[in-house]
């Protein structure tokens, strides 16, 4: 595990902002994956000639078991998108003002963000808040901060580096 820089420490997102991260980043993914399985339906009925009624069916009584797992990878793989595209902001974070950094204060890599989420798909990854982190951040060496207050610190603390730097004029 890496060490957690101390801006990182103090600016690290309440709890309830990771709760409403959480629903809204969950609904948004439920949506595209509906979108998604739509679009399935309609593309194996033109290339196949299924009814669209009939692949309905099949995915309502597929396996729940095979269902959950590929629900998580797909949610796992969403986020993964999202949170890689806008550089650690998902739909939920743009809402809350939230970002993801690297505790050690690094950039993040398509690594470090495949590691994170699909960490999410670890059973029981959502009730690891009840302690202090959830998992999918501890074990990627990630954590959720106020956006705004955290680059002030950062932007604060370079300014404090500067103080008592010869210029060059």
């Amino acid at each position: 595990m890496a060490r957690t820089l101390q801006v990182i420490e103090r600016n690290k997102a309440e709890k309830i902002y990771r709760f409403i991260n959480y629903l809204v980043d969950f609904a948004f993914s439920l949506l595209i994956m509906w979108f998604l399985l739509g679009v399935f339906a309609v593309l194996k009925y033109y290339i196949l000639g299924v009814a669209i009624e009939k692949t309905a069916d099949e995915l309502e009584n597929m396996d729940p078991l095979i269902d959950r797992i590929f629900t998580l990878l797909a949610y796992a793989f969403i986020m993964f998108l999202k949170e890689f595209a806008t550089k650690g902001r998902s739909l939920g974070k743009l809402i809350t003002g939230t970002k993801v950094v690297k505790t050690d204060g690094s950039e993040l890599t398509m690594l470090d963000f495949l590691k994170r989420n699909f960490i999410r798909a670890v059973p029981f990854d959502q009730l690891s808040f009840l302690g202090s982190t959830g998992w999918h951040d501890n074990l990627a060496d990630t954590a959720v901060v106020r956006k705004r207050s955290f680059e002030n610190a950062k932007s604060l603390e370079s300014e404090l580096e500067l103080i008592g730097v010869k210029e060059n004029l």
